[in-house]
């Protein structure tokens, strides 16, 4: 069970910005739509009050075209200026819930650490279970309400405007996608608040934050790269296969975004298929497993390290071996772009260059860095 108390203490830590995410929220479902009706309004007239400047082409008069041909591809318009799929503002959102995910997080325990915060908490009697869930409940609320609440504004501006039309019979579509939106925004917080259990401090909570949130499409670019460096084969299809494979959906939020194409969504059948089984169900999936590993991480993490870069020492050469590799593929693949066809001898020397300027850093970062920090 849960106490008041430890709710109210992670509320005071992040009550501005838990009201602030909800303001900016609404704004990012609201002013985007806005704007794009503005946009539709001035392209209607524009065509309207110019017909002679869009009638070549044109099977019909365009005098004669309604608001909704403008928005129908099979109408006979031969202009058509955007769908359901291009008002909503599903972009801006998500990087709302990407920025606001790290801070919340980094708040909720980077700063607890950087403030010895984190040394009364774990003095009160209440588990790391309590502590750790406490903070999760509390950051997740902010995203499910300010989308409910900004999801609800801007559905009543869509069904009160010109365009209602866009959205008949799609309504429920509609709050699948913002179902979708939530559990995105969940998914990179879930994620940075267990990178908390790595980084010793707020700023170290951000950064292996943005690692772990790049680090499997980075990985999947890195290879590809250097197959392609190693052998000048060039295979797209199989690059794409990765993309769309249910491991990397479940791995990746940003993989999972991108294989949702919300400008056919709503009229592709098996777009939107794909979306309700797979898509939803990786995030779903993705929450859980980063909550389970957080929680595990956040019991482990040895309290006498706050402070540091990175908490489990014992781990440092792990990382540190990762971070040559991927260096080190990255270094090979800039060389190699120096010759067409792509050199082998160019990949090796990158390779090797890039390797060994990344174990300079780590030496430096991982080592050093890590124990500046904590002293």
């Amino acid at each position: 069970m849960l106490s008041n108390v430890l709710l109210k203490k992670d509320w005071k830590q992040v009550s501005l910005l838990w009201i602030l995410l909800i303001g900016l929220g609404i704004l990012a479902y609201t002013i985007p739509v806005f704007n794009e009706m503005q946009f539709y309004d001035e392209q209607i007239q524009d065509i309207q009050n110019n017909p002679s400047q869009y009638q070549e082409g044109t099977p019909k008069d365009i005098a004669t075209l309604t608001t909704e041909d403008f928005f129908n591809t099979t109408s006979g318009a031969g202009y058509w200026i955007g769908d359901l799929g291009s008002l909503l503002p599903l972009e801006t959102v998500f990087f709302l819930y990407v920025v606001f995910g790290f801070l919340m997080a980094s708040v909720l325990i980077g700063s607890e650490r950087n403030s010895q915060m984190s040394d009364f908490s774990m003095s009160l009697p209440f588990s790391r279970n309590q502590l750790y869930i406490s903070k999760w409940l509390i950051g997740v609320s902010g995203i499910v309400l300010s989308s409910i609440v900004g999801g609800t504004i801007m559905l009543i501006m869509i069904h009160t405007s010109r365009y209602a039309f866009l959205i008949e019979g799609q309504t429920l579509k509609v709050l699948a996608v913002l179902g979708f939106v939530i559990l995105v925004g969940i998914s990179v917080f879930t994620l940075s608040l267990w990178m908390g259990s790595f980084g010793g401090e707020a700023i170290s909570q951000v950064l292996w934050s943005i690692v772990a949130f790049l680090f499997p499409l980075g990985i999947l670019v890195l290879v590809n790269g250097s197959i392609q460096a190693m052998t000048g084969y060039v295979s797209y299809e199989m690059y794409a296969r990765a993309m769309e494979s249910l491991p990397m959906r479940i791995l990746s939020p940003l993989v999972n975004i991108a294989n949702v194409d919300t400008y056919i969504l709503f009229t592709d059948n098996s777009v939107w298929r794909d979306f309700t089984t797979v898509g939803l169900s990786s995030s779903l999936l993705f929450i859980g497993l980063t909550f389970t590993l957080g929680l595990l991480m956040f019991n482990r993490a040895p309290q006498e390290n706050n402070g540091r870069f990175f908490m489990f020492t014992g781990w440092l050469w792990l990382v540190h071996v990762v971070m040559v590799i991927c260096f080190a593929m990255l270094g090979g693949i800039i060389f190699s772009a120096f010759s067409y066809p792509t050199s082998v001898t160019l990949y090796i020397i990158g390779f090797l260059i890039g390797g060994f300027l990344a174990h300079l850093l780590a030496r430096r970062l991982l080592y050093r860095f890590n124990l500046q920090l904590k002293s």
